[in-house]
């Protein structure tokens, strides 16, 4: 074969035809297949989340809207009205982090405030919020874990703050106020009374509804002083528990 006619068939080639581009039967039956198989992942996905939000709210819905919280809202918004109730909210805190939260008050301008040891024991890290939306990172500056009592220190001016009462001041049958963060709500203020069985220097019990989030919680008097923080509620009722006055003063931190 001659050398030049040699190159020239080594150079030659057929090109393809139009209807190689074209996508066969087998091409569009496997895009069918799987466009079929992600519109069924999107459907397993989207029924999964859907469960799990209709399994979080049967979960969570009962806490928000019993026939209890629904009271406590009420109360709560007629209470609220009163002049005295809105200036002693001003100074209840909510202490949280990513994970809890709870209640606490302050009792300083400058920035003290009383809550329960269990509330800030594992939290981190510490921060209370005022009413007015300040936020402030705080620190333990004292804490007692038998007497369930903690004080924290924040850095601010000029905020709100309740006043706490003298020893020996409060009696049974006495009306009290209590302010705190129940269930998934906030600044929740009730109404109710010292009962029989509290005793000086040991414990108060309160006919005042008590729930969890409600720790740290001030029991107000008639007065507007404080004369116990809420610490736990009754396993039998709603009834609360709190760490009397006299327990507080003892412990307050020097300067204060």
């Amino acid at each position: 074969m001659d050398p030049h006619e040699k190159k020239e068939n080594e150079g030659h080639f057929d090109e393809p035809s139009l209807e190689d581009f074209l996508p066969n039967e087998e091409d569009e039956l496997l895009k069918e297949q799987q466009k079929k198989r992600n519109s069924f992942v999107k459907k397993v996905v989207i029924i999964g989340l859907a469960f799990s939000l209709v399994i979080s709210m049967i979960q969570i819905w009962p806490q928000i809207f019993n026939i209890s919280s629904i009271h406590f809202l009420q109360k709560s918004a007629e209470l609220s009205k009163q002049e005295d109730i809105q200036k002693y909210k001003e100074a209840v805190v909510t202490i949280q982090d990513t994970y809890s939260k709870g209640t606490g008050f302050n009792i300083s301008e400058s920035g003290l405030i009383i809550t329960n040891h269990h509330v800030v024991e594992d939290m981190h890290p510490i921060n209370v919020v005022f009413p007015n939306g300040e936020l402030f990172n705080a620190g333990i500056i004292h804490s007692e874990p038998e007497l369930d009592l903690a004080f924290l220190q924040i850095k601010g001016e000029n905020l709100p703050f309740l006043s706490l009462s003298k020893p020996d001041l409060w009696q049974v049958n006495d009306q009290i106020y209590v302010i705190g963060n129940p269930l998934f709500h906030n600044q929740i203020a009730n109404e109710g009374k010292i009962l029989d069985d509290s005793e000086k220097n040991g414990v108060l019990k309160l006919s005042a509804p008590i729930y969890k989030g409600n720790s740290g919680s001030p029991v107000i008097s008639v007065n507007g002083d404080v004369i116990g923080v809420v610490y736990a509620k009754s396993t039998t009722d709603q009834s609360g528990f709190a760490i009397p006055i006299e327990k507080i003063l003892e412990k307050l931190p020097n300067g204060y």
